[in-house]
């Protein structure tokens, strides 16, 4: 149990990421309307910025959702199986398997993204940074979010996680 009390810490962390990078979408956002709008003056580096922020935001907020279980549900024909539990086990298995293989995937591909940009050292045009960094730190995230995964239907069919 130990290790769910030190990933609810790191979960914290990652949520209050999420957070932080979500506020800084809606200034950014705001400010570059406002001074495009009244000064004529955009910040040049806003398109570049809110879309690091914003893979920051989905990616960290993934890790959360692999691990709670909160995807979105549709439950037009959700009555219909609850009279089908074996039917039921089998779905949330094949759907657990598919997000594993999907963030997975991802993880890879975004990587191997990222070696490229660092091979070509491509460079956003605005923010001096390297557009490798925040692909990488999105591969890393993808990433965790697959083992966030594999670890919560671990705990959850051995009947160690609750509600968290």
């Amino acid at each position: 149990m130990k290790l769910i009390s030190v990933y609810t810490g790191f979960q914290r962390l990652i949520r209050l990421l999420a957070m932080v990078a979500l506020l800084g979408l809606v200034s950014i956002t705001a400010l570059d309307v406002v001074g495009r709008v009244l000064f004529n003056k955009p910040l040049g580096f806003a398109y570049e910025l809110i879309g690091i922020l914003l893979g920051l935001a989905v990616y960290s907020g993934l890790i959360t959702l692999n691990w709670r279980r909160d995807h979105i549900c549709i439950d037009l024909f959700a009555d219909f199986f609850e009279k089908f539990p074996t039917f039921n086990r089998l779905r949330d298995r094949v759907v657990w398997a598919l997000e594993i293989l999907f963030f997975t995937v991802l993880a890879v591909y975004i990587f191997r993204q990222a070696t490229v940009l660092y091979k070509w050292h491509e460079t956003f045009l605005f923010l001096s940074l390297d557009k490798w960094v925040p692909i990488m730190v999105f591969g890393i995230f993808s990433a965790l979010a697959a083992l966030v995964n594999i670890a919560s239907i671990s705990l959850k069919w051995r009947g160690k996680l609750g509600d968290i």
